[in-house]
């Protein structure tokens, strides 16, 4: 977990200084516009010169400036386009009822768990001591912690209820189509707990309701899948419309690997190899191979659905890349965040390009949001246990499996950054740009910028024109068509926007 006083990687990165980008499209075509409006204000003030003289000259400069716009005109339709956008984290996403019962989701758990008033104010030391066993006292908690009575109190009133303004801001922002499931689609989540994801889901995709879903949910806890189905319940109970039913919950007491009677269409793992893979001697890349199996080995052979979630912290963020990398090898395409297929620019591993001084891995995907916002008393609750949060960020990756003809370009594939783009001006109009930091200074180009994943890999977004893209947002933009100067200090391809 991502400590509140660490520096995110782009800051590292940024430096003072970045060179100037080659890119000049966009001045060019302000400047020839400029040129040619001032060519014939000289020529109207010029003293003696006849009326016809005047119009022959005019009519040349007009020629030799409209002469290089029309061998440009596509360049030039180009560059009208409009930048397109969508958020990851709007909390407008959500549905207004649903919005209510998180702000006041501490009711609701304190009815479910039985919590009387004086063991509520007796939280904040247990949620304490939980959160040091599961960050920097990972070695003294025990493999099923969860079936402690205490741990679950704990865990629901303050870890589950952060993880549910998380993910239902995620999922309500997603493309409308990124949970396309059958009407009786079948869903596991491995490693349950108290069926976070299911209430998340149900919170924030309110479309998903009427599908008669049933969730298969594994865990070593059984005490939090009884915990967590009790919530799911009570949540559904205040929603639900008329002919709609809750999901069917299926408990499944075990680890990963567990057996389930049914394939599923979609399964999902949030915040659960963390606590796995923490402790195992094998290397990363190694891990992500053998559990990017095991999770598609529980889909349909057609359409399955994969979702990984993770904390935003540089471990888990490079062991999310590589399985989007295993999930890519295994005929997944990225539904999101990723703009592309190629390989990750942004995969935590050390020794890369973009290293702070110390040679750590400073280049991480993350998404992150300030929780100025956040429940009221979520936030009295976490200044109570010592723990504020500033900040709530994820790493993630939802892959759907691809038929045989969608195939795109694998990570397989690789082009030089000049390859890619003399490639694709040629076929395309638009770049997708998926924000991955927030305001950079950029003091040489007098402009703020972000960083940016896209197709042509790690970009350093120059913003001309006071966009302000938020983090995790997707912008669309005009396809470059020269070469880009590269940032000295990231490695990154430097863009204007």
């Amino acid at each position: 977990m991502k400590r509140n006083d660490e520096r995110p990687w782009y800051e590292k990165a940024a430096g003072k200084k970045a060179r100037p980008s080659a890119n000049r499209q966009f001045e060019k075509i302000g400047q020839s516009e400029k040129s040619e409006k001032d060519g014939k204000l000289d020529k109207d003030e010029k003293k003696g010169e006849s009326s016809t003289a005047h119009l022959v000259k005019n009519h040349s400069a007009k020629k030799s400036v409209t002469k290089p716009a029309h061998k440009s005109s596509r360049e030039f339709e180009r560059r009208k386009l409009k930048i397109k956008r969508s958020s990851m984290f709007d909390e407008n996403a959500i549905p207004k009822e649903s919005l209510e019962i998180i702000n006041h989701f501490d009711d609701v758990s304190a009815s479910v768990l039985g919590l009387s008033g004086k063991q509520r104010v007796q939280l904040g030391g247990t949620i304490k001591k939980l959160s040091h066993e599961l960050t920097d006292d990972r070695g003294s908690r025990r493999l099923g912690y969860m079936n402690d009575a205490s741990s679950i109190s704990a865990y629901i009133s303050y870890f589950m209820w952060w993880n549910l303004v998380r993910l239902s801001r995620l999922f309500a922002n997603l493309p409308k189509n990124a949970f396309d499931l059958p009407d009786t689609a079948v869903a596991l989540d491995i490693g349950s707990g108290p069926l976070t994801v299911p209430v998340a889901l149900w919170l924030s995709r309110p479309e998903l309701r009427s599908k008669k879903i049933t969730w298969y949910c594994v865990d070593l806890s059984q005490g939090a899948l009884c915990a967590g189905e009790e919530i799911y319940l009570s949540v559904a109970a205040k929603t639900l419309k008329d002919g709609e039913e809750p999901w069917k919950i299926v408990r499944v007491k075990g680890p990963l690997g567990t057996k389930i009677k049914e394939k599923a269409d979609f399964v999902v793992c949030a915040n659960t190899f963390n606590e796995i893979i923490q402790n195992n001697e094998m290397p990363t890349d190694f891990l992500a191979k053998k559990y990017s199996g095991e999770m598609t080995d529980y889909l349909k052979d057609a359409g399955g659905l994969s979702l990984l979630i993770e904390p935003g912290d540089p471990h888990s963020a490079r062991f999310v890349s590589l399985m989007r990398d295993a999930f890519i090898r295994r005929g997944f395409m990225p539904v999101s965040p990723c703009p592309h297929c190629r390989e990750c620019p942004m995969d935590g591993r050390k020794g890369g390009k973009m290293t702070n001084f110390e040679g750590h891995a400073s280049k991480w995907c993350n998404f992150a949001f300030n929780t100025e916002d956040a429940p009221v008393s979520l936030l009295k609750l976490s200044e109570k246990a010592g723990l504020s949060k500033d900040r709530a960020s994820l790493s993630f990756v939802l892959s759907r499996k691809s038929d045989s003809g969608e195939q795109k370009k694998s990570v397989d594939e690789i082009k030089s950054l000049d390859e890619v783009i003399s490639e694709n001006s040629k076929k395309q109009q638009t770049l997708d740009l998926r924000i991955a930091s927030d305001f950079i200074k950029l003091p040489e180009l007098h402009r703020s910028g972000y960083y940016a994943c896209s197709e042509i890999g790690l970009v350093l977004a120059v913003d001309e024109h006071h966009v302000q893209p938020k983090n995790g947002e997707l912008l669309t933009v005009p396809f470059p068509t020269e070469s880009l100067a590269t940032d000295k200090k990231s490695g990154a391809a430097i863009l204007r926007i």
